[in-house]
Order: C-alpha cells, then sequence, then structure tokens
C-alpha cells in the first residue's frame, strides 16, 4: 500500500512540516521512512496520522468509485469533448475527498497532469508534476508508466522533444510488465511516433506509427488513423519516397474529412505544401498553403507556418515580390499583444524582410543578438541549423571568414544533435 506517499501529498498540500505531523505521534525520522515507502508502518499509527490530516483511509474500495475513476481515465485518453472530462472530473473529485485506496488516489493525482494539459492548463500541469516528483520514488509500476507518459505529455506539449522522447521511452518500458488496454498501448505507440518523426529518426517514426495504425484501423477509429498517415506521409517525405508520401497524406485527408476534423484536414494540406516544395512545384505547394492562409477557422500559428513556408521558399527561389507580398501579409497579423506569443515566426519573418531589401545591419544585429540566441535557447535545432547557415553565408559573402566560421560549426552542430538519438 502507498500510504506513505498519500502522507506526504497531503502534509504538503496542507502546508506541514514533518515535525507538524508527527509531534505527539511518532519521531520526525520514522515519519519520514514512512513517507519515502522505507517502513509499512501499523494501522494505530495509520490512523492517528490521517485524523491529524482529516483524512480517511479504507482499503476496500467500491466499485462505484473505481467505475466513475476509470471513465474519467478513460475520457482522458480517448476523448476530446472538454465539457465531458471537466464534468467527469468533479464526480471524481468528490468520490477522492475520502481516501478509499491509496493506490487509486495516487492514479488520480498523477491523471491529474493529463488532465490539466487537457484543459490548456499547461503551468496548472507542470504544478502537479512538481508536487508529484518528491513521491514518485515509491510509485508502483503503472503509476510509474503513467507518471512518465503523462511528463512526456507535457514535455511535448511545451516543445521540449528531448526531454518528451525520454519520458515515453521510459514509459514504454513499463508495458511488458502491466496488463494494459490495446487503446492505451496504441497511444503511446502514436506519441513515440510522433515524437521520433520531431527527432526526424524516420525507421522509428514509421515503426511506430504503423504499430498504432494497425491497432486504429481495427476499432475505426479513422482520426487517429488519419494522423498515423501523416506521420508516415513525412517520413516517406524526408526519405524522398514522394509517391508513398503522396498516398499517405491523400489517405490522411480523406480520413479527416469523413469526420469533418478541419484541423487535420488544414495539417494535411500543410504537409502537401511542404511536399509540393521539395518536388519543386511551387505554385502547387502555394496552393495547399493558401488553404490553410486564406482559412478563417486556421490557427495564427498554422497560417504562420504556412506564410514562412513560402517566405522562405520565395527567398531561395529568388521570387521577391512574392517573398515581399507575403511579408507584409504576414507581419499585418502580428503586433504588440501576439508577437511575443509567436516571436519565432515574428524573427523568421524579419529576417527574409532585411535580407530582400538589403537591410544588412538590421538583418546582422537581428540575427546575432535575437535569433539565434532565441533559438539555441529553445533547443530548435533544426530552425538553428537552417539559420545559422544564413548567416554564415552572409559573413563569407562580406568576407568576414571568422564570423562564418562560427556559425557554420553552429550548424553542424545542430545537425548531431538532431541525429544523436
Amino acid at each position: 500500500m502507498n500510504i506513505g506517499a498519500i502522507i506526504k501529498l497531503n502534509r504538503i498540500n496542507q502546508n506541514l512540516t514533518q515535525e507538524e505531523l508527527a509531534d505527539g505521534i511518532i519521531s520526525i525520522s520514522y515519519l519520514s521512512k514512512i513517507e519515502n515507502g522505507k517502513i509499512e508502518p501499523n494501522e494505530e499509527v495509520i490512523k492517528l496520522l490521517c485524523r491529524k490530516l482529516g483524512i480517511q483511509i479504507n482499503n476496500q474500495i467500491d466499485d462505484s468509485t473505481k467505475v466513475i475513476c476509470n471513465e474519467w481515465f478513460h475520457l482522458l485518453l480517448t476523448s476530446s469533448n472538454i465539457e465531458e472530462i471537466k464534468q467527469k472530473y468533479q464526480e471524481v473529485n468528490e468520490v477522492s475527498k475520502t481516501i478509499h485506496d491509496s493506490e487509486l488516489q495516487l492514479l488520480i493525482k498523477i491523471h491529474m497532469i493529463r488532465y490539466y494539459l487537457k484543459i490548456g492548463e499547461t503551468t496548472k500541469a507542470l504544478e502537479q508534476i512538481n508536487n508529484l516528483k518528491d513521491v514518485s520514488g515509491t510509485f508502483n509500476n503503472l503509476q510509474k508508466y503513467y507518471w512518465y507518459k503523462f511528463n512526456g505529455n507535457y514535455y511535448s506539449i511545451v516543445e521540449e522533444e528531448n526531454e518528451a522522447l525520454q519520458k515515453y521511452v521510459l514509459s514504454e518500458d513499463f508495458i511488458p510488465h502491466l496488463d494494459l488496454p490495446e487503446d492505451e498501448i496504441a497511444d503511446i505507440l502514436y506519441s513515440l511516433a510522433v515524437t521520433y518523426s520531431k527527432h526526424r529518426l524516420t525507421s522509428e517514426a514509421q515503426s511506430y506509427a504503423n504499430r498504432a495504425l494497425e491497432y486504429y484501423r481495427q476499432v475505426y477509429n479513422f482520426s487517429r488513423c488519419a494522423e498515423c498517415h501523416l506521420v508516415l506521409g513525412i517520413c516517406y517525405r524526408r526519405i524522398n519516397n514522394h509517391d508513398k508520401a503522396v498516398k499517405n497524406y491523400q489517405l490522411a485527408k480523406q480520413l479527416a474529412e469523413s469526420t469533418k476534423n478541419k484541423k487535420l484536414i488544414l495539417l494535411t494540406h500543410l504537409n502537401m505544401g511542404y511536399l509540393y516544395f521539395v518536388k519543386g512545384d511551387t505554385a502547387k505547394a502555394i496552393q495547399h498553403l493558401d488553404i490553410i492562409i486564406n482559412d478563417e477557422d486556421a490557427s495564427l500559428h498554422d497560417r504562420l507556418l504556412s506564410i514562412t513556408s513560402i517566405i522562405g521558399e520565395s527567398y531561395s527561389s529568388k521570387n521577391f515580390i512574392e517573398a515581399k507580398k507575403r511579408i507584409t501579409q504576414g507581419l499585418s497579423w502580428l503586433n504588440d499583444q501576439n508577437k511575443d506569443k509567436y516571436l519565432p515566426f515574428y524573427y523568421e519573418i524579419l529576417t527574409f524582410k532585411y535580407l530582400i531589401y538589403q537591410e544588412y545591419e538590421n538583418f546582422e544585429m537581428l540575427m546575432v543578438n535575437k535569433f539565434i540566441p532565441y533559438l539555441k535557447e529553445q533547443k530548435d535545432y533544426a530552425k538553428l541549423a537552417e539559420h545559422a547557415e544564413l548567416l554564415g553565408k552572409y559573413f563569407e559573402d562580406i568576407h568576414k571568414y571568422k564570423n562564418a566560421a562560427t556559425y557554420y560549426k553552429l550548424v553542424n552542430f545542430s545537425y548531431k544533435q538532431i541525429n544523436r538519438f
């Protein structure tokens, strides 16, 4: 029984020190051993500690409580209906006020990480992670599985992909030791596929995407099938198998349209745009990207992704008329209120603006003092490689070879970081 972790969490939540809780019951060192799972206390000690904390322990969990909790866990895995998830959480919160089972109580607290991520409360998710860190060493295998998985979810959302991959791999290690449902296993496989793809580990991404796709086909989960086909399309694009990339993107689009999943439909157009740029068909690429740019329902993030892709490609092909038009359009979407939120897009648009309009002093100052340091801080090695190369070439063209060498070294370093897994 994980009673020590429950006692520690409730003590911390009530801002009690170990000395205050132990006073009159047991020694501080004995309480510390209980909280760290080194000692299993007798029932009398448990009762006294719980009474002081104002909580109850009853290890005979009733079926109705278990059903409510499992329903909530499953909604967190499968549902995108935020109101439904919140409503079910209210039920869980009500039944969890009396601790029916310490193991289940910890599972609830671990699932709170996923809950906060689902409802868009990323800061609260991090707070919950930090609250649980001290007791994570006492988790059983099932709790560790979810602990690492939800940590991976958090780091994926905040785009710390190295941490995300590490946590997902740790979570996967527990699968052989657990009797997990197939939809849970498919979900972690899909998460690994996406994360490996972000690291440009194509073989691994393909393998995990295909394994996840096999399950989602069987249960007719068309949205997830579409997402798996998108990952596969990206993988095939990267290895220059354009025919298979197109096939997977088309399948993704058909499946997304069958479920009226607008976000996925637009994501398919975004990736088709990237593919046609690679194939050298600029007109067709822009046609796909303009679908996103001109869609009022598309997020500003996706519209900026699309327009910066057009700007970069237009600059590379020396189509400066197209690039200038898109730069004006992109800058019109950004203002003092939203600029910080979309800072990398703002810097990228300014980069090409300064180059095209030959504002070289502004270009150098932006790149050296702001954009490159920002990309380093964010560990966005793909963009860092791209823009460090741009800056290296600029210094080479003006015969500042020492500066050029510095940024070419940064290009090599960035590629090593991308390929180091």
